[in-house]
């Protein structure tokens, strides 16, 4: 029996164990989102605890990432940028909605500009003739999309010393509902004129420049189902499933 606990464990598990490549990112389920305060920094103690939470080059680029309900949350925390300039430093983040590796972007790619002070981001949507931005336009942001950035303070949950911090809140309406998309981010520190991409193996100094959809990472909801389950939940009731069973097939050898 025990053998057979094994592997059902390992079946259980299996999923997870796919998703742990350096180009994929998994997002969470949180029911704290609502509690955000959009001021474009960490801006209490448990505000984005709630989140997943990746790390990049040296522990010095934190991304946390959920979703809940319509839209999906990013903090983009820049501990590297230790002299941040206003309208200078600024996010990119990319989602595409289909996730289908293209060259050219298409008009199922989405980028948000997010610069260091504003309020207000923009908006790239794929499908421009245009080489100029790598093929996107800039549109209309959506009434409901909410891009703001600004200087870290001592509420900021990884470092004291003042860096830059971006906020993204992003209306599933626009990106379309689906498990995985794919996904890409970059920061650039205009004080140094240094740029950070992920996924890391993109390799590009130039500012401004959005690369081809063909070399972005994943964003992945490990439940299949962005908008419904929390990952912690889906494992609990499978694994109380499983093991509810395995005891009711002891219980039955035993009694024979």
């Amino acid at each position: 029996m025990k053998t057979i606990f094994i592997i059902f464990i390992i079946i259980l598990f299996s999923p997870l164990f796919s998703y742990a490549e350096s180009d994929q990112i998994l997002i969470t389920l949180s029911d704290t989102m609502d509690q955000i305060d959009f001021d474009g920094k960490w801006s209490f103690f448990t505000e984005w605890k709630r989140t997943s939470l990746d790390s990049f080059n040296d522990g010095t680029i934190i991304l946390r990432t959920a979703h809940q309900g319509d839209f999906i949350y990013v903090l983009i925390d820049d501990l590297s940028d230790s002299t941040p300039v206003k309208k200078l430093d600024y996010s990119i983040l990319c989602i595409d909605g289909k996730n289908n590796k293209s060259e050219l972007p298409d008009d199922n790619d989405f980028c948000f500009m997010n610069i260091l002070g504003n309020k207000n981001g923009f908006t790239y949507n794929g499908y421009s003739p245009s080489y100029l931005n790598g093929n996107f336009r800039k549109i209309s942001n959506d009434p409901d999309m909410i891009m703001i950035s600004d200087k870290s303070d001592g509420n900021d949950r990884y470092s004291d010393i003042v860096h830059s911090s971006y906020e993204f809140k992003i209306p599933v309406k626009l990106i379309g509902r689906e498990s995985t998309y794919g996904f890409y981010f970059s920061t650039y520190d205009g004080n140094q004129h240094r740029m950070f991409h992920w996924p890391q193996s993109i390799n590009s100094d130039k500012p401004y420049n959005i690369p081809s959809p063909s070399t972005w990472g994943e964003l992945i909801s490990p439940d299949k189902s962005l908008p419904e389950f929390s990952l912690s939940l889906s494992i609990l009731v499978t694994t109380m499933i499983v093991i509810v069973g395995i005891s009711r097939m002891k219980i039955d050898f035993l009694n024979k």
